[in-house]
């Protein structure tokens, strides 16, 4: 995936590619949403890891400190505020309302998921109708042979 680097702290974001360059189409939806969730994953585990960073820094925060402005960037400052909540913790039911399917209701979910194509499904030429590309395979390639 291309990347590009933000002007102030040379930090790679994934550029979104929207037409693969092996490919004279334009990029399938399925390719397309593959790109997405990589892109997806790469920002998450980015902003995971900054996350870390300003909790770490909050944490060890003394007003004295050379690296107390280190919060503040030159277009936006970052805030890491402890937040509680109540939480139901199921471990604490007794067995005999964990057992009772009264207490339960199904729920149905629609997952869609991207899987890699293996090379010998890929098509010939992407972008073709899928009869021409039938055509396509029917031939016999006969070179001539230079001795």
């Amino acid at each position: 995936m291309k990347q590009i680097r933000t002007p102030l702290t040379g930090t790679p974001l994934p550029m979104p590619l929207t037409q693969d360059p092996r490919a004279p189409g334009p990029l399938h939806p399925a390719d397309e949403l593959a790109q997405v969730r990589a892109a997806l994953r790469w920002l998450h585990a980015r902003e995971d890891k900054l996350r870390r960073h300003f909790t770490s820094l909050a944490a060890a925060a003394n007003p004295n400190r050379q690296d107390a402005g280190a919060l503040t960037g030159s277009a936006h400052t970052v805030t890491v505020t402890p937040h509680r909540k109540r939480v139901f913790d199921r471990s604490l039911l007794p067995q005999a309302i964990l057992a009772n399917p009264r207490f339960y209701r199904d729920e149905t979910h629609t997952h869609v998921t991207t899987h890699l194509t293996p090379v010998a499904l890929q098509p010939l030429l992407p972008g073709l109708p899928p009869d021409a590309e039938a055509e396509l395979s029917d031939f016999d390639l006969i070179e001539p042979i230079n001795a």
